[in-house]
């Protein structure tokens, strides 16, 4: 998918990124946020909806720019990384039930690592702290 850039609050408040991001997320004179992750977008795909455990799981792949301010994000850990306020960036949402969840996320892992190294491109894997991550997820990699 390629998704909206725009959004109105309600949107980033459904993946509670408005919540725990807010303050590094771009808001427009009219309102709207600029994404910070096309996963806002990807995962209000259903916005509404009960999905019934037959029709699940859903995967779901978007490439987006993406805007943040990285607000108080330039510590000595990350002395020398570049910063970016505007980025492109691939996302994989699977909806699925509860019970796979670990085992869903831990494929998604999987699957990027095995385009990134059929393209030869050097990487690593690294699971976010809590403090790092959404309200709304208990695991997360980047």
């Amino acid at each position: 998918h390629i998704t909206p850039i725009l959004v109105k609050p309600e949107i980033c408040e459904g993946t509670g990124q408005l919540l725990k991001f807010g303050d590094d997320m771009y808001i427009t004179s009219d309102d709207m946020y600029l994404i910070s992750t096309s996963e806002i977008t990807l995962t209000n795909i259903h916005r509404g909806e009960t999905l019934a455990e037959a029709d699940l799981p859903k995967y779901y792949t978007a490439v987006s720019p993406c805007f943040r301010r990285e607000a108080g994000s330039y510590g000595r850990d990350i002395r020398g990384l570049i910063r970016q306020h505007q980025f492109n960036k691939v996302e994989m949402v699977k909806l699925v039930h509860p019970n796979s969840s670990n085992e869903e996320l831990e494929k998604m892992v999987v699957n990027a690592e095995t385009v990134l190294q059929k393209l030869g491109l050097p990487y690593r894997v690294v699971q976010l702290c809590t403090g790092d991550i959404g309200f709304s997820a208990i695991k997360t990699y980047d």
